[in-house]
């Protein structure tokens, strides 16, 4: 879950003291929705089944970030887009230099006065 928790408001159709009801995806039955009561107990043993541990991070990736073949569809589309022809002449320059080239972004020059301003002392490695 990236952006949705476990369990929407929208699905719990009804509680009282001691049950909770909401509506479940029954994939056994074709995938119809049905409403199932549990105890609150259960209910929040279930939900909290889906709270990461401290510090971990649950987000999955698919399609061309999966992680299976992320280096080959990342390779792929650089060759797609022609990104070859850039790495070569990028590799030796910093920041600054990559930025004007690409874009024509002067960041060492104030947008002011025009006066020289100083490096950003940064590199961004270049892969392929």
């Amino acid at each position: 879950y990236t952006h949705r928790i476990a369990v929407s408001n929208h699905r719990i159709v009804r509680m009282d003291d001691d049950t909770v009801t909401f509506s479940v995806k029954d994939y056994r039955n074709e995938g119809r929705w049905k409403e199932l009561t549990i105890s609150g107990i259960e209910f929040v043993r279930r939900f909290l089944m889906h709270v990461p541990p401290r510090r971990f991070v649950r987000i999955r990736h698919y399609g061309l970030l999966c992680s299976r073949t992320k280096r080959q569809k990342l390779t792929l589309c650089r060759n797609l887009l022609g990104c070859k022809k850039y790495l070569s002449e990028l590799r030796d320059m910093e920041m600054p230099e990559i930025l004007e080239h690409l874009y024509g972004i002067k960041v060492c020059v104030c947008k002011a006065c025009g006066g020289h301003l100083g490096k950003p002392q940064m590199r961004m490695p270049l892969r392929c």
